[in-house]
């Protein structure tokens, strides 16, 4: 059995052997110390359940040269499952430390459309740009125009809503 297997084996168990309670600390404990490449924690998210793929989207900071694992986290934030992208999104530094200035704002307003606090994506304010103000300008224009409420966290993006 490849390594790769084993630590699947190992990462799905662990649910049934803590609880759920005990799970994601203990999933993110795993990893951290496997040390796992892109390819075999790529794996691991694809073939996981939701609570597996949150863990692995906890982790990512905690890894080490975790700007390799980019690529998957940018995947995580277009997730129709509102705690996966939770996981990447809110109270998790990656996206702050490692996502280009597109990425960070598609996620941001992501966040805004799907109803999650601004106050949880941590380095929001080291990454507030200019453009990232334009699009929720732009974002607030439309729900205007549409007689819509505006969220007020566009506010924190500078937006005059």
């Amino acid at each position: 059995m490849k390594s790769g297997d084993e630590l699947a084996i190992r990462f799905a168990r662990v649910a049934r052997d803590l609880g759920r309670d005990g799970a994601e600390p203990a999933r993110v404990a795993m990893l951290v110390s496997v040390k796992p490449d892109a390819s075999m924690l790529g794996d691991l998210y694809r073939h996981g359940d939701n609570d597996e793929r949150r863990a692995i989207l906890r982790a990512l900071p905690l890894l080490d040269e975790a700007w390799r694992f980019g690529e998957l986290a940018v995947e995580a934030c277009r997730s129709s499952v509102t705690p996966i992208f939770e996981a990447i999104a809110c109270e998790n530094p990656f996206p702050s430390l490692y996502f280009s200035d597109d990425s960070f704002n598609q996620m941001v307003l992501k966040a805004v459309f799907v109803g999650v606090s601004l106050a949880r994506v941590v380095g929001l304010r080291t990454r507030l740009t200019p453009e990232l103000s334009r699009m929720a300008e732009d974002y607030a224009a439309e729900r205007r125009a549409a007689g819509r409420t505006i969220p007020s966290d566009l506010a924190l993006l500078g937006s005059r809503a």
